[in-house]
């Protein structure tokens, strides 16, 4: 028997039908859950302005695969009241070719035919807007059919479109071609506080909205006679999921495996996440339905098919699942979880524990319709799998108190913030973190000297290094929100009251954050950690340079007995050594 529900749910998925793009049509499916983004309304504008112009233009709408491009120019064909792309032809795949002889680098050549080199510049009033992903447009214009669009190989260089920083850019006068990048823009924004996340408020909010036009409600509301109702996991899901909390659950993991994974999370991938996150993939009705001979049977399928379990106990059900399973609060020991642990183990009955976690929730049912309350005490099996339950259950609802990572997390996008803001001076404190870190790398010496050498079996060989930040000074941004912004820190250093055109930088992401973080407080850095951060390992030898090595060093003995060291050093008459005591 196939689910009717399950069936309109399988809407959001990646392999659906109504996942693909057709530029002919859009659907009032489609409508119902388009939100707009910032990119959309930097398009219009865009757009608009073009059509003042009235002159020959080639808009590249620029991203990756999944983002929404195909999406946004459908949604403007179709349905857009201010017919912005009347005028324009639209080339909505770049990745395909128009005759079984052509590869798509020649049918991209034929289409762009009027912006090559020899036609650009005619200005005939023609018009056309390509979605091409950033891959495609880089092998299109490095190709040899692209040698005959310098013109456009200069302006997406001059223009840096496939810089990992972002670019804050308007109409071009008097140039043939404008783009705006998907790329540019995250599915969150930033502010002082923390994260906007209207869009991803607005998108997963209208999978569970209990109005009408909700096609996906009006599945549920039509289910409501099933035979399986009491006791379904997907429907329980759904009705768990429609809390705004618990959608802000979701919402926080996926702005962690951003920032955290540097994933490229497209609308796509979220739809398809809410769907992986209800349905189990081997949900059968009938199967669903077998269970009930054996409770122990039926609570164990059940509780696997809950979505706290189905974010965290399945492999490659999607590569964000992935990434997601990596932050499991299952791997972030506390003490609090410990004693729980404990505690919980040592129980019968299980009755106060879980109906506390379940509290206000569609799964407190399943103290009512079965005994969970005792197989779940007394069953092994069961019990782990009862506790990894509740666990991730109470971390939805929050119920746990932010962890040191959680609050260094917080710590990280508050300086993602302050860069991208302008405000580079409130990042004296991580300054002073990576220099700290720079000058231990490789050994703790004095507070001026970092070692250059560690090779030799008896000594270290060190030099003095005085360093100080050599901040960047954008232009403050008056904006509440950030809207295109890096999920990196771009670091910059320079020699002691040295130039700064002698500077060394580094772009630091999450996972070199929280190791400087950790060496802030002690920690000493490993092989492992050295061989995972080779683009540091560059910056600390590019500082170097910078050091006094050309006129001193010293040779500290690794033998900590002797408390000695022996300094280098030139002067008027040369070089000598010497031994000094510490």
């Amino acid at each position: 028997m196939v689910c009717s529900f399950v069936e309109e749910l399988s809407k959001l998925r990646k392999l659906s039908v109504e996942s693909v793009e057709n530029i002919d049509s859009f659907s009032s499916f489609k409508e119902y859950l388009h939100v707009v983004r910032p990119v959309e309304d930097e398009l219009r504008l865009l757009l608009k302005r073009v059509n003042e112009e009235n002159k020959k233009c080639l808009v590249l709408l620029c991203g990756s695969a999944g983002d929404g491009k195909s999406h946004l120019m459908s949604y403007l064909s179709h349905v857009d009241p201010e017919g912005l792309l009347n005028s324009f032809e639209v080339y909505n795949d770049a990745t395909e070719s128009s005759a079984p002889t052509l590869t798509s680098i020649d049918t991209l050549s034929e289409k762009l035919a009027p912006f090559n080199d020899a036609n650009a510049l005619i200005d005939d009033g023609y018009k056309m807007i390509l979605a091409i992903n950033l891959g495609t447009l880089n092998n299109f214009i490095e190709s040899e059919k692209g040698k005959a669009f310098s013109s456009l190989k200069k302006y997406v260089e001059t223009n840096e479109i496939f810089s990992s920083y972002t670019q804050r850019y308007a109409y071009q006068e008097n140039s043939v071609f404008q783009h705006v990048s998907f790329a540019d823009y995250q599915v969150f924004t930033l502010k002082e506080n923390g994260v906007g996340t209207d869009f991803l408020v607005k998108l997963i909010g209208k999978i569970f909205l209990p109005v009408d036009e909700n096609p996906f409600y009006q599945a549920y509301k039509k289910n409501e006679n099933c035979s399986l109702c009491q006791r379904c996991p997907v429907r329980h899901n759904y009705e768990f999921l429609s809390h705004p909390e618990h959608q802000n659950a979701v919402i926080r993991k996926i702005v962690e495996t951003v920032i955290k994974d540097k994933a490229i999370v497209s609308t796509r991938d979220i739809l398809n996440l809410i769907y992986d996150i209800m349905v189990h993939p081997e949900f059968d009705f009938n199967i669903m339905c077998a269970t009930a001979a054996s409770e122990v049977k039926f609570i164990t399928k059940y509780i696997q098919y809950t979505t706290p379990m189905l974010l965290y106990e399945f492999n490659d059900i999607s590569p964000l699942i992935n990434c997601i399973r990596q932050h499991d609060i299952l791997k972030d020991r506390q003490e609090e979880m410990d004693v729980s642990t404990t505690r919980f183990h040592s129980l019968e009955n299980i009755y106060e524990t879980f109906s506390e976690a379940t509290k206000n929730t569609s799964y407190e049912r399943l103290n009512e319709i079965t005994r969970i309350a005792v197989l779940g005490g007394i069953k092994p099996d069961l019990k782990k799998l009862v506790y990894r339950f509740i666990v991730r259950t109470k971390e939805f609802i929050g119920d746990y108190e932010l962890s040191q990572y959680k609050q260094r997390f917080a710590e990280y996008i508050k300086y993602l913030y302050y860069q991208h803001s302008g405000q580079e001076k409130q990042l004296k404190k991580l300054y002073e973190s990576t220099k700290k870190a720079i000058m231990s790398w490789d050994g703790q010496f004095d507070s001026d000297s970092v070692c250059i050498d560690d090779s030799n079996e008896s000594f270290w060989i060190t030099e003095q290094l005085m360093l100080q930040p050599s901040i960047f000074k954008p232009k403050s941004v008056n904006e509440e929100e950030i809207q295109r912004f890096s999920t990196n820190i771009r670091i910059r250093l320079k020699k002691k009251d040295g130039s700064d055109l002698e500077t060394a930088e580094i772009d630091m992401d999450y996972a070199l954050f929280e190791m400087i973080a950790d060496m802030r407080e002690g920690y000493r850095p490993t092989v492992q950690d050295k061989n995972r951060h080779t683009d540091f390992v560059s910056f600390v030898q590019r500082l170097i340079e910078f050091g006094n090595k050309g006129t001193r060093i010293e040779l500290i003995p690794k033998d900590c007995e002797k408390n000695i060291k022996i300094v280098f050093e030139q002067n008027d008459f040369g070089y000598e050594f010497r031994v000094v005591r510490a």
